[in-house]
């Protein structure tokens, strides 16, 4: 424990607070993205969409079934080799892409899922009301069905938080590249990773807490 140097701890969390920044902006965008798509592809196995439905479970089986970092590497290093125009691609933006896109797979499947589980007396309600299927699912079914998904799609924004730290992989200075050039610097690995964790793990609290306020205040409303 006398070799634990407190200091050096307390002079590179201002450091790894800077690259915050970057995991963050990464995190949001893509989660955005997962979001959106995730959404999207919902919908389309919901109503059975043929095509849809095929690439959908193709994708899913892709992206759930390989590792984040291959995934990473194949987007950034591989495709370029086929697609030429993809070598202008920065760092930030083929991970942003594949967080998006990893996290979209899982999300579909809990979006899917939610809104499955909503009572079928719903739609006929629906109907009864002269509503139309999209009006009947952005109105009544798709916010019903959110609020179950809301544990499962906050479980994917920490994932995509932790995640993004692979991006010192492929040279994006966030939180993880930060300090681990500060670690190498200074041979002192306990006290600087020890702080990343800790940014890491308050973050992930933070936002638990973040989630149970959103999942009480959309139960209350609806």
């Amino acid at each position: 424990m006398s070799n634990i140097e407190i200091s050096v701890s307390v002079s590179v969390f201002p450091l790894l607070l800077d690259a915050l920044g970057t995991t963050l902006f990464i995190s949001i965008t893509s989660f955005i993205l997962a979001i959106v798509l995730g959404v999207l592809l919902a919908l389309g196995v919901h109503f059975k969409v043929k095509v849809v439905s095929t690439l959908t479970s193709i994708y899913i089986s892709f992206f759930r079934g390989t590792p984040l970092m291959i995934q990473i590497f194949f987007f950034y290093f591989g495709l370029p080799k086929i697609m030429p125009f993809m070598k202008s691609c920065s760092p930030h933006t083929a991970l942003i892409i594949c967080l998006g896109l990893n996290a979209a797979a899982y999300i579909c499947e809990a979006i899917r899922g939610s809104i499955d589980s909503v009572e079928k007396g719903q739609y006929d309600a629906c109907k009864a009301f002269g509503m139309s299927k999209f009006q009947s699912m952005y109105r009544i079914i798709l916010p019903q069905g959110l609020i179950s998904a809301i544990p499962p799609i906050s479980s994917s924004l920490i994932d995509i938080i932790k995640g993004s730290s692979l991006g010192l992989t492929i040279g994006v200075l966030d939180i993880m590249s930060v300090a681990q050039v500060e670690a190498a610097s200074s041979f002192k690995y306990f006290e600087v990773y020890i702080t990343a964790i800790l940014i890491y793990w308050v973050l992930s609290i933070i936002l638990n807490i973040m989630q149970n306020k959103l999942e009480k205040q959309v139960r209350k409303f609806y």
